[in-house]
């Protein structure tokens, strides 16, 4: 690329933000780099910056990356995204590509499939893996995409699932997404309803069913 690559990334685990940006940079030149750890962050530094890339994970520390995607595709709709994560492609992937991101990775995939999303990512191209193709595809024939209980949940009731998940009281989750007490508890009722679960037990033996990651 002529235009000097400047790529936001947002990760909380320092051991994996260097290990991309050295691997990154051995394949494809040396790009300039500007990190955070936290979604708070995020938006000040897309308002500041002129950023060619963003990567970004799933889930940082203090916030789960859907509660400000929509902030970012709204201030920056122009950037590629590249979604780098341990979050279940199954269950994000699909919810992702509807919110118009270039690629989505999973941390435990090969170097060889990382480089060759980043070879269509930093060339401005589409990348997601032949099975999330396949899960895109069936979601839009109709198919047993459908049939996880898990995609019946809102944006919301989903980053409520997800601070559960990591055994964060209803206190801890309302302080994190700024929002009542009572309001995290009708969320929470509504994800066991939804999901016909009685307990965090059963709620966490389901996540494992369908793959689901919190971290």
């Amino acid at each position: 690329m002529s235009l000097k690559r400047k790529i936001l990334l947002a990760d909380d685990h320092v051991i994996i933000r260097r290990g991309l940006k050295v691997l990154i940079d051995n394949y494809f030149g040396t790009s300039e780099w500007i990190e955070t750890d936290n979604t708070k962050n995020i938006i000040e530094l897309i308002k500041s910056n002129n950023f060619t890339h963003m990567v970004l994970d799933m889930q940082l520390y203090d916030a789960n990356i859907i509660d400000i995607i929509t902030q970012v595709k709204e201030l920056k709709p122009e950037i590629p995204i590249l979604i780098y994560t341990m979050s279940s492609e199954d269950i994000f992937g699909p919810r992702m590509y509807n919110f118009g991101i270039s690629a989505f990775v999973s941390k435990q995939s090969s170097e060889e499939e990382v480089i060759k999303a980043f070879n269509q990512f930093l060339d401005n191209k589409l990348y997601f893996s032949e099975h999330l193709q396949d899960l895109l595809n069936n979601q839009n024939n109709n198919s047993k995409n459908h049939k996880n209980p898990l995609n019946s949940l809102s944006e919301r009731e989903f980053a409520v699932l997800g601070y559960l998940l990591q055994g964060d009281s209803i206190k801890d989750i309302s302080d994190k997404l700024d929002l009542k007490p009572t309001t995290i508890a009708t969320y929470k009722g509504r994800i066991f309803d939804k999901l016909r679960v009685n307990n965090l037990i059963d709620l966490r033996n389901m996540a494992d069913v369908y793959n689901y990651k919190s971290n």
